[in-house]
């Protein structure tokens, strides 16, 4: 019998333990962000609450693939936790129990036992976000404006897509993230795209990780080249100068979806960990 104290413990050390893996999909409108606060309604708080209900536990520890902000929406956030493997045999239909017992602005889509070198943060290769512009003379529809950003001035998409394949690679991202002390603002970014679906501009865009704010910070700095106020050399110069531009504002949060994150194969899980954690402790 596994005694609480050993509970989420890394799962490749110890025994009586089964990782779990959650694929979650959520709408952060009212939550502020992912990870736990004290006082503050979040996805992570309403997540353990559930777990300790059903498992019955007075403990519980998730940790997720990514900590979106507060008013940031997710498809496909993946979150991990340990339990005692007896325990988690009990337990009948899980996506059923946490669908019943969780918010409606949170779903569990998919359950399953990982691998025990899994680790949903630093395990993972890439995160996948979608950010959605409306740039409709007469706005957004009102159906619609909850996860859109309404932008009533015409967005040239190619041009957009011009300055974004500039920033493709590993590079500083400094002039686009909002900064931590200690931390590092390098980061792959492996894929920066915009497409046209009538008077919607989608942006897709895929790195290893990203700093704080940094998705909402470089969609910014490309609009203002989709609009004309700015030269579609303008994002990568501010990058190579590490520059930040005061009147800059990251856009708004509710347009901003975490659509995917990818892990590589189970036998490449302990070597992907261990590569992260070395970055982190760079940060740290």
């Amino acid at each position: 019998m596994v005694t609480k104290s050993k509970l989420n413990e890394p799962a490749s050390k110890r025994g009586g333990l089964v990782r779990i893996r959650l694929d979650i999909a959520y709408d952060g409108t009212n939550f502020s962000g992912f990870g736990i606060q004290p006082h503050l309604r979040t996805v992570q708080g309403e997540l353990n609450k559930s777990l300790k209900k059903f498992l019955a536990l007075d403990k519980v520890k998730t940790v997720g693939a990514g900590r979106t902000d507060t008013g940031v929406h997710a498809r496909g956030q993946v979150v991990h936790f340990d339990v005692a493997e007896d325990l988690w045999h009990k337990v009948k239909d899980p996506t059923y129990k946490f669908r019943r017992i969780l918010p409606s602005d949170i779903q569990v889509r998919k359950v399953s036992i990982a691998h025990p070198d899994f680790d949903a943060r630093y395990s993972a290769l890439t995160r996948r976000y979608s950010y959605t512009i409306c740039d409709a003379k007469d706005g957004v529809d009102p159906l619609h404006s909850r996860y859109v950003l309404d932008y009533r001035k015409q967005l040239d998409h190619h041009a957009m897509n011009k300055a974004s394949k500039e920033l493709i690679g590993l590079n500083d991202f400094f002039a686009f993230c909002k900064t931590r002390e200690g931390s590092t603002t390098i980061r792959n970014l492996i894929k920066f795209n915009w497409s046209r679906k009538s008077d919607y501009v989608i942006c897709e865009v895929i790195a290893d990780a990203f700093c704080y704010s940094m998705v909402r910070g470089l969609v910014a700095a490309i609009v203002q080249v989709g609009d004309g106020k700015r030269e579609t050399s303008w994002p990568k110069d501010i990058m190579l100068k590490r520059k930040k531009i005061t009147d800059l504002n990251v856009v708004a949060a509710n347009a901003l979806v975490l659509e995917e994150v990818t892990y590589p194969h189970p036998s490449k899980l302990k070597d992907q960990y261990e590569i992260t954690r070395r970055l982190r402790k760079l940060e740290e």
